[in-house]
């Protein structure tokens, strides 16, 4: 049996290689027809030819890995294999061979091997996951880590923004606030405390500048945030986020409470923040603040739905303040 694990995303093709390996260990608990032949470190043509022709001392059956021969293989290394492979058909359908050409990404399709081995191996492409299969593989990873937790829909949606369709980094930053929060409900306050943010120093300057009216000076903020390569849908967030948190310190401020910290005991909201948001608070109103929200909300939903392009939109929301 022959199968073909690639694609661009190697954390889950990593996992299916781990789970083939783990399923055929369990039934052949010895190892020693375990062969994994790294061609980034050096494998040979032989060691492939040796792996196949050996015999079990206690089994007929044999597991050989081959990690990278088209990434990593020069030409002459994938000619070779492809000769071995030829020169052994039985191999595609013998049982008791199982042999796995895992690539750590997408190798060429025009090559001599890869053409071969797309068909006629039981084969596998992991592409980076996008929109609903995104969130729900954030969501059973999480539930992996404790079965108690959940997300509010603004903190995946920062989160998944923040980190993209990269899933090493995306099961990292989940295992951090899961180890932080422990159970219960993740909120977009934990996702800017403890995410790596990709949006610096210059978003609370930049809301600043918003709530102010300076829409010349904000278009530039956003611009820069935007050639420094930070993600759009993110910037949204971020600026949802910031304009739900001043709305929540107004809520207490339009009805007389002014002192910083008794907003901050009675929001739940650290006082440097609170302290911070009052000046721009000073300069909104209720119905404005709604608005905005309103408005930012319209803009991240006809953006994902194809109906708008998010960065035209936002700058459309900046001048139209």
């Amino acid at each position: 049996m022959i199968i073909f694990l690639y694609g661009v995303d190697n954390f889950r093709s990593l996992e299916k290689l781990s789970d083939l390996k783990n399923k055929y260990l369990e039934k052949n608990g010895s190892g020693t027809d375990l062969s994994v032949l790294d061609y980034g470190e050096g494998a040979s043509i032989e060691n492939l030819s040796t792996a196949l022709s050996a015999q079990g001392l206690f089994s007929t059956k044999r597991l050989v890995i081959l990690k990278n021969s088209m990434l990593k293989g020069s030409t002459e290394v994938q000619k070779g294999i492809l000769a071995i492979l030829k020169a052994n058909p039985d191999t595609e359908k013998d049982a008791d061979t199982i042999v796995i050409f895992y690539e750590n990404g997408s190798p060429k399709k025009n090559g001599a091997l890869y053409k071969f081995l797309f068909k006629i191996a039981k084969r596998q492409e992991f592409a980076p996951l996008e929109g609903a299969l995104l969130t729900n593989w954030a969501l059973a990873f999480a539930k992996t880590l404790s079965a108690e937790i959940s997300f509010t829909k603004n903190a995946l949606n920062m989160l998944l923004a923040a980190t993209g369709s990269d899933l090493n980094v995306l099961s990292n930053e989940i295992t951090k606030l899961v180890n932080f929060r422990n159970s219960g409900e993740i909120t977009d306050s934990d996702v800017v405390l403890l995410v790596k943010s990709k949006v610096d120093s210059t978003m609370f300057e930049t809301i600043e500048s918003l709530v102010s009216g300076n829409k010349s000076k904000t278009l530039d903020l956003f611009h820069q945030q935007l050639t420094k390569g930070e993600d759009v849908f993110y910037i949204l967030s971020m600026y949802t986020y910031q304009i739900r948190t001043l709305l929540k310190i107004g809520d207490f401020y339009w009805q007389g409470m002014t002192s910083a910290p008794q907003i901050a005991q009675a929001s739940g909201i650290h006082p440097y923040v609170v302290q911070k948001s009052l000046s721009q608070i000073r300069n909104l109103s209720e119905q404005k603040t709604k608005q905005m929200l309103r408005d930012l909300a319209e803009i991240d939903f006809n953006a994902k739905t194809g109906k708008v392009d998010p960065i035209l939109a936002l700058d459309t929301f900046i001048v139209s303040l």
